[in-house]
C-alpha cells in the first residue's frame, strides 16, 4: 500500500460517519445485547447530529471550527456517541489529543469502559494498537497512527489546567462542581486552535444543581450562534424509546390536550404522552414534582428550566407565559404584531454605553384595558447614536409610542439625542424630568409592578424574554459598579454578572412603568351585544326613529295601570 493509499485509509477510518457505522459495536438499551452501532437506532436526529459534527464540523467565516452546545433529553446516548466519535478521531489521527470531562468519577470511568467495549470489538486487522496502561481512564495509541484520549472528573476544582486538546467533550455540565471556572481554565488552551472540536452536552437541570445556572446561560448564549458557538436542541420525542402505546379506552386530560395542541405540529404524538404518564407514575422524583418531567424530558428550550431558587420572579408567575405560543428570538429586532391604527403603545428602553458589556434593549407594549401585549423587541450591542435612531424609527411606526428611557448614566445621552431628533412622546416621571431614574426605591417598585403585570395584564410573545425572566436576579439592585469590581476583584462573591443576561427585563420594567400611567382604552370586540358607547338608531332614518318612538309610547300606555277613581257618596 502506497503512502497516499495509507493516508486515505486512515482518513476514512478517522471519519466516524464511515468507521462507526461499519465497525462500531455497542450495548442495545432495549435488549442489553451487543449490536452494530446505528445513530438512528434510538434517536431520530440527536446522535446523527453529533456524528456529522465530528465528521464534518461547520466553520466560522475565519475558517475555525465551531463548538457545539447540545441540549437534549435523558437516555439519548449523548455522552456515549460523542466519545465513540472521539475514539475514531483519536485512534486514526496521529498525535490527536482528546479530553472528556464528566460530572463524576464513576460516570467518567463508565464512559471510558464503553469506549474500551467498542475498541475490543473493532476488527483485528483495522484496530489501532494501544500502549499497555494500567490507568483505567486513559487510552494511548501506539505506532504513530493515533493519539491519546482520556477522561477526567468535573468534581475536581482545577480540572482543565495544562490541557491542550484537539477535541474536548464536556458531559453533564450542570452537575460539575463549578463549570464556569473549569471552562475558563480550558478555554485558553483551545481558543487559538483553529481545528479544535468541542462538544458540551447535557439535559436541562433543576436550578439547585451546582452549575445549572452557568449551563442555562451557556445555552442561551450558544443559541445566538455567534463566534464559534453552534447550538442544537432536541425535544424528548426525538427519542424512539420515549414512546408507549396509547391505551384504547383512555382519553386525553386538559394538560395533554394543551400539550398536543401546542407541540403536535412539532412532532409530539399521543405515544409520547403515554410515556409521560408512565414516568409521572413510576419516577418518585417526578411524581413529587411533575414540573421535573419537562426538565429531564424537555418540550422546548424555554419551559425546560425550572426557575432558580434565587430568582426574584416566582415560577408560578411565568407558567402562563411559558405555556403560551412563544416566538424564537432572532435579533437584533423582531416584531410580533404589526401596528394597529387606533392602539396605544409604550416603549421601555434600557440603553448601553460605548464598548459596554451590556446589550442596549427596548420593549414595545400594546395597551388595552387589562391587556398589555408585547409587540416588538430589540437587543444588541448598539452605541447610543444608532440606538436612538432605531428607537425613534420604531416609536413612529407604532403610532408615536410613549418612550420611557432609563435616565441613569448613558440614558441621559439617549434622552438628549431623542429630544434632538424631535421624539414626540418622551415619558416624563416628573415635570421637566424626562425618563425614569433607577434609585434604590424605584427599582424595587418597578420589580413589584413587573410581577403584578406578569400575573395579570402582560402577554409575552418573545421566548428569549421569558427565558431571561426564569433566572432574573434583580440586577439593578445587585449589580456591582465598575469601580467596585476593580477594587474588590472576583473574591468573596463580588464577581459582576455576565453580559446581556437580563437587559430585556430591564427594558420590560420601563415599559410596564410607563404602561401604568398611560390612558386606558377598551378593546373593541366584534359582534358584541353590549350597548356601551353605541349610538342608538345609527342605521335608521328620521321617519323610522319617530315611528319607533311612537310605537314604544303606545306600548307603554297600553301596559300602564289605570288610576282608580272614587266617587263621593251623596
Amino acid at each position: 500500500m502506497s503512502n497516499t493509499e495509507a493516508s486515505d485509509a486512515l482518513a476514512a477510518l478517522a471519519d466516524p460517519a464511515l468507521s462507526l457505522r461499519a465497525y462500531g459495536k455497542v450495548h442495545d438499551q432495549s435488549t442489553g445485547r451487543e449490536i452494530a452501532y446505528d445513530p438512528f437506532k434510538i434517536t431520530e436526529k440527536l446522535q446523527s447530529t453529533v456524528v456529522s459534527y465530528f465528521s464534518e464540523p461547520p466553520r466560522t467565516q475565519y475558517g475555525q471550527t465551531k463548538w457545539l452546545t447540545l441540549l437534549g433529553y435523558r437516555q439519548a446516548g449523548k455522552s456515549l456517541v460523542a466519545e465513540l466519535c472521539a475514539y475514531a478521531k483519536t485512534a486514526y489521527t496521529p498525535g490527536w489529543d482528546h479530553v472528556c470531562i464528566a460530572d463524576t468519577k464513576s460516570r467518567a470511568e463508565y464512559l471510558h469502559s464503553r469506549v474500551h467495549f467498542c475498541h475490543a470489538r473493532w476488527p483485528d486487522s483495522l484496530r489501532s494498537p494501544t500502549v499497555p496502561n494500567r490507568e483505567s481512564r486513559q487510552m494511548t495509541f501506539s505506532g504513530g497512527a493515533g493519539g491519546k484520549m482520556r477522561v477526567l472528573s468535573g468534581e475536581s476544582g482545577a480540572v482543565g489546567i495544562g490541557q491542550s486538546p484537539d477535541s474536548f467533550h464536556g458531559s453533564e455540565l450542570p452537575y460539575w462542581a463549578n463549570a464556569g471556572e473549569q471552562y475558563t481554565l480550558i478555554y485558553p488552551s483551545m481558543v487559538n486552535r483553529d481545528h479544535a472540536l468541542m462538544v458540551m452536552e447535557s439535559t436541562p437541570a433543576p436550578m439547585d444543581a451546582p452549575s445549572a445556572e452557568w449551563w442555562h446561560d451557556q445555552c442561551r448564549d450558544a443559541k445566538k450562534n455567534s463566534g464559534r458557538n453552534l447550538y442544537a436542541f432536541f425535544p424528548f420525542w426525538d427519542g424512539k424509546l420515549n414512546r408507549r402505546p396509547w391505551p384504547e379506552d383512555a382519553s386525553l386530560d386538559i394538560d395533554e390536550l394543551r400539550l398536543l395542541d401546542k407541540y403536535g405540529p412539532k412532532g409530539l404524538q399521543k405515544e409520547n404522552l403515554a410515556f409521560r404518564r408512565l414516568m409521572m407514575e413510576l419516577d418518585p422524583e417526578i411524581r413529587r414534582n411533575p414540573d421535573l418531567f419537562s426538565v429531564y424530558y424537555p418540550f422546548d428550550d424555554v419551559t425546560c428550566w425550572l426557575a432558580a431558587s434565587s430568582s426574584v420572579i416566582h415560577h408560578s408567575l411565568l407558567k402562563r407565559h411559558q405555556q403560551g405560543k412563544l416566538v424564537a428570538w432572532s435579533g437584533p429586532y423582531l416584531e410580533y404584531e404589526k401596528p394597529e391604527p387606533e392602539a396605544l403603545y409604550v416603549m421601555g428602553v434600557d440603553p448601553a454605553g460605548y464598548a459596554a458589556r451590556d446589550h442596549a434593549a427596548f420593549q414595545v407594549l400594546k395597551l388595552y384595558d387589562g391587556e398589555w401585549t408585547q409587540v416588538a423587541c430589540y437587543a444588541d450591542h448598539t452605541e447610543p447614536i444608532p440606538f436612538s435612531k432605531k428607537i425613534l424609527e420604531v416609536a413612529r411606526r407604532y403610532n408615536n409610542a410613549t418612550v420611557a428611557v432609563e435616565s441613569n448614566g448613558v440614558g441621559a445621552a439617549v434622552i438628549a439625542l431623542l429630544q434632538e431628533l424631535e421624539c414626540k412622546n418622551l415619558y416624563y416621571e416628573k415635570p421637566y424630568r424626562p425618563g425614569i431614574t433607577a434609585t434604590s426605591k424605584s427599582v424595587d417598585q418597578m420589580l413589584s409592578w413587573l410581577q403584578e403585570a406578569l400575573k395579570d395584564e402582560l402577554i409575552l410573545k418573545d421566548a428569549d424574554t421569558v427565558d431571561q425572566l426564569t433566572g432574573y436576579k434583580h440586577d439593578k439592585r445587585v449589580e456591582q459598579n465598575a469601580s467596585s469590581e476593580i477594587l474588590y476583584g472576583k473574591g468573596a462573591g463580588k464577581r459582576r454578572r455576565e453580559r446581556h443576561h437580563w437587559d430585556k427585563i430591564s427594558a420590560l420594567q420601563m415599559a410596564v412603568t410607563a404602561a401604568r400611567r398611560a390612558p386606558s382604552r377598551r378593546k373593541q370586540v366584534e359582534d358584541s351585544t353590549r350597548t356601551d358607547n353605541i349610538v342608538l338608531f345609527r342605521d335608521m332614518t328620521w321617519n323610522q326613529v319617530q315611528e319607533h318612538r311612537k310605537k314604544v309610547s303606545q306600548d307603554k300606555a297600553s301596559t300602564k295601570r289605570k288610576r282608580a277613581r272614587y266617587r263621593r257618596k251623596k
